[in-house]
């Protein structure tokens, strides 16, 4: 096995393996002749996200048989300071990946198709409106010139009609692939995720449905993390993972853990009763929530069936 650490930026990538560096152009010919220099397919290749100068380089090396593991900058970063690596080049960050290749557990990533590429940009640019709207309407509260008041309002009536469009363009994307809609309609048969919920998980939760509960839950920043040490039993917690699932599911789960979900109820009175306190018990309850949805699609059965 051989590991590989790749460093990516807008126009180049810096390549640590065998022991060696080299700098190469972030460009399809350049990574071509890359991988065609690498004669055993048996390799570990490690990339940081660094927002879309990655997506090349992944495609392109998927394409010609190696798996690829795409990481957030963050663990590479914490993962250089167990290391006591405290630089920063590029050249020093191949070598990490590289490192973190051949010790940590690996677990490819999948490529992106063009369409989920643009569904996930659709949708960050949705939560982006509706994040600015909110900031607007919370200046709107306190302002006093009448002026402001005005032109604040204006405004959010302009960003109100943004994200109703863009909200528009997510649901034509989606209803234009029949996979998608498919997926849709699994998830949207559990009572609690609604149409833009269901939407939401599959613009930004791609793994869903191909991979196990822990794994999805971990992934969606909803698995409880132990604090322990010697005789002291903390208290757990949850962390890491993608915090835009996680925050999203927080508004659905109150529906559906007090009203809508006559199971997920049952377990939130239960865990309430049992000394839990509300909050927690609502984590727990989006962190079954996430591993039904999990399992509604790897099946290919509606709640209703998986659940009878």
């Amino acid at each position: 096995m051989i590991a590989i650490g790749i460093d990516v930026s807008k126009l180049k990538l810096d390549i640590f393996h065998a022991g060696k560096s080299e700098e190469i152009l972030n460009t399809e010919k350049c990574i071509k002749k890359f991988g065609k220099s690498l004669k055993d397919k048996d390799c570990r290749i490690v990339l940081e996200s660094t927002g879309k100068y990655h997506r090349l380089t992944h495609k392109i090396l998927v394409e010609m048989g190696f798996t690829v593991m795409v990481i957030n900058p963050f663990q590479s970063r914490h993962f250089a300071k167990s290391m006591n690596v405290i630089c920063k080049t590029d050249r020093v960050d191949a070598k990490i990946l590289a490192k973190y290749a051949e010790v940590m557990e690996y677990n490819p990533t999948m490529v992106a198709t063009e369409q989920e590429t643009q569904m996930q940009g659709l949708s960050r640019h949705l939560e982006d409106l509706k994040q600015t709207k909110l900031e607007l309407t919370g200046r709107l509260d306190g302002a006093e010139c009448h002026f402001i008041v005005k032109s604040l309002k204006r405004t959010i009536k302009t960003i109100e009609k943004e994200i109703a469009d863009a909200e528009a363009e997510l649901d034509k994307a989606v209803g234009n692939d029949k996979e998608l809609t498919t997926k849709c309609e699994l998830l949207e048969s559990i009572p609690g995720i609604g149409h833009k919920t269901a939407v939401f998980l599959v613009c930004n939760l791609r793994e869903l449905g191909n991979i196990n509960k822990n794994k999805i839950a971990a992934l969606s920043g909803l698995a409880p993390r132990n604090n322990d040490s010697g005789s002291f039993s903390g208290k757990r917690y949850v962390r890491g993972g993608r915090r835009d699932v996680r925050a999203w599911l927080y508004m659905p789960i109150l529906g559906a853990a007090t009203q809508h979900n006559k199971r997920l109820k049952s377990f939130y009175e239960r865990l309430v009763i049992a000394g839990k306190n509300k909050k927690a018990a609502l984590v727990a309850c989006m962190r079954k929530l996430i591993v039904w949805a999990n399992s509604v699609l790897a099946t290919g059965k509606k709640w209703e069936e998986c659940h009878a």
